[in-house]
């Protein structure tokens, strides 16, 4: 007898989702893992992009995915969006019968037999970088090659689960941006990667276990850019987990988009980058200081001021070196600056995180976020409970919950400081009056503690807190702070609300009546007149030297601080 012929090989249809947090977030990976199959595969696929938020009515989300019934399913998972992700499976699987459904991503790379136990429709996992596995997989699937020698692949096969390490390539990753990549980016956070790994093994993080530390050629990096910024996204945002890890090459970057914008770079776009502050160099700091205000952004990630946590999570810093270069990019004036700490590492307390966010505070950064730790699958932290003892969540995003030296009660009074530190500073709406305050003495963490005891914690589907109200709640916490300086607290947040709200109309407790209003009004306007079609709000200031009326036409607002500019005057000025 003849030997049974084999079927001829056929190339699959394959679609790659993206279950993002908001709609403003414009995925990265399906597009790399769809240059991975278009490089690396040798049957023609084909390949089809679908993205969905994990807050849009599922049905609906189901139908994007399973449109054209593909052959090949492909799902990224992270912290984010795997509950998400859980709930979809078993419909997808209803509606697909017949596909492959194969995951991938961060969330499930290091807990490969475990992901393929909780989520039992999928066929297929890749864990660590998908380009090339899934290129094989789907090669593989469609009759040309075998699933042995694909690296990253673990699948079930009878009552065993394959398992392999996850892959890391040692070559650069193929460009994602093809016209279809660029197409939906228009008024949207578009995200480049130009380096791929991380230097550094922090115990919190997983990008240090992306293999070496990979860089993409400067032109290659120039053209993506140019690419990207000319797509119409807002923001260009690098994923490069260390930017400045190699100062040369991210000063080269840095000037690059300085000489292009206005050229090939459209002006206002704006690029976020993540350094680390203790190798910001004299390069950086020059090109900043000559380049347009809110060109650049700058994410860096203190972590903890602490330097026995950080040498516990295995983090090198230079915090003298640190604290010196973050003050002098933030007195540039040209780049936004954000700050990142990180409460619940190991052998920070209370007094002694509240100690860092007064410090963080005082380094000015425009915006300072207080996160809490998640033990992360794959980092050090979660792997190693005997090195770094916690409670924490077993529920994605696995936040912590308690650890030896933070209590519950200690974690409820940094949420609390949390909420206070977000609707209060990083809103940028009362930045004159907490300056004010910080510079009377006033410490920065037990201000937002006590704010954050009135403001209500966020409930699911609640709308945000009014700004008439929130001023309020900071004016009381102001006065009860600062009891003796009343009058010039009240001042202050007038001006904050005349630089941050183009409105007339001033929050009750600011209100002040005088019966100088329409008589000042009018003379304002004669001695400086508006231009047309330009909003004025006015309002009289009481306990401020040399000024007694505070004006602001609405224009644009400084794209760094995000405030409008006003300006103020003596009533003699006016000829009052």
């Amino acid at each position: 007898m003849q030997a049974a012929e084999r079927a001829p090989a056929r190339p699959l249809s394959v679609t790659l989702a993206a279950v993002n947090s908001q709609y403003v977030h414009a995925a990265l990976a399906p597009w790399c893992l769809k240059a991975g199959v278009e490089k690396y595969a040798r049957l023609p696929h084909g390949v089809r992009v679908a993205e969905g938020t994990v807050n849009e009515p599922q049905e609906q989300l189901l139908a994007r995915l399973t449109e054209g019934a593909p052959d090949l399913l492909g799902l990224s998972c992270y912290i984010w969006n795997i509950r998400a992700v859980g709930e979809l499976l078993p419909k997808l699987r209803d509606k697909l019968p017949g596909c492959a459904i194969v995951l991938g991503g961060p969330e499930v790379s290091f807990r490969a037999a475990d992901a393929l136990a909780a989520f039992p429709e999928a066929d297929y996992l890749i864990a660590g970088e998908g380009e090339r596995p899934l290129a094989l997989l789907a090669d593989a699937l469609g009759g040309l090659g075998g699933l042995l020698d694909i690296p990253g692949l673990c699948y079930r096969q009878g009552n065993q689960t394959i398992v392999s390490e996850p892959h890391a390539e040692d070559a650069v990753p193929p460009a994602p941006l093809s016209p279809d990549a660029l197409r939906p980016l228009r008024g949207r956070i578009a995200y480049l990667e130009t380096s791929r790994g991380c230097p550094y093994a922090c115990a919190f993080c997983l990008s240090g276990r992306a293999g070496r530390t990979r860089f993409l050629p400067l032109p290659q990096a120039f053209e993506a850019i140019q690419a990207l910024a000319n797509a119409g996204a807002g923001t260009v945002k690098f994923v490069d987990r260390t930017f400045n890890a190699d100062r040369a090459r991210a000063a080269a970057i840095l000037g690059f988009i300085r000489e292009e914008y206005g050229r090939g770079v459209p002006e206002g776009v704006a690029f976020h980058f993540e350094i680390a502050g203790d190798l910001i160099d004299r390069a950086l700091l020059d090109i900043v200081e000559d380049s347009p205000a809110g060109l650049f952004q700058f994410e860096i990630g203190l972590q903890s001021m602490n330097p026995e946590t950080l040498l516990r999570i295995r983090r090198n810093t230079d915090m003298a070196r640190l604290k010196e270069n973050i003050r002098a990019l933030t007195a540039t004036g040209k780049a936004h600056v954000h700050l990142d700490l990180i409460a619940g590492l190991p052998g920070e307390g209370l007094c002694g995180f509240a100690a860092g966010v007064d410090e963080a505070v005082s380094l000015a950064p425009h915006t300072l976020q207080l996160g809490f730790l998640k033990l992360l699958h794959g980092s050090a932290m979660r792997e190693e409970p005997e090195n770094y003892p916690c409670r924490f969540d077993p529920l994605a995003p696995y936040e912590v919950l308690e650890t030896p030296w933070l209590g519950p009660g200690d974690i409820q009074a940094l949420k609390r400081a949390e909420r206070g530190l977000d609707k209060a500073y990083n809103a940028g709406r009362f930045q004159g009056t907490l300056r004010f305050l910080f510079s009377q003495g006033v410490s920065p963490f037990a201000f937002f503690e006590t704010l954050g005891r009135d403001i209500p914690a966020p409930a699911a589907g609640q709308s945000g807190l009014p700004l008439e109200k929130l001023t309020r709640l900071v004016h009381d916490a102001a006065t009860r702070a600062l009891p003796h300086e009343t009058p010039r607290l009240r001042d202050l947040l007038l001006l904050d609300r005349l630089a941050s709200t183009p409105t007339t109309v001033m929050p009750a407790c600011l209100k002040t009546p005088d019966a100088r209003f329409h008589m000042a009004k009018r003379a304002l306007d004669r001695r400086f007149p508006r231009e047309p079609g330009r909003l004025r709000a006015i309002g009289f200031l009481y306990a401020t030297p040399g000024a007694e009326l505070a004006y602001c036409d609405y224009g644009r607002k400084n794209p760094v601080t995000g405030l409008y500019g006003v300006r103020t005057v003596k009533m003699e000025e006016l000829g009052m």
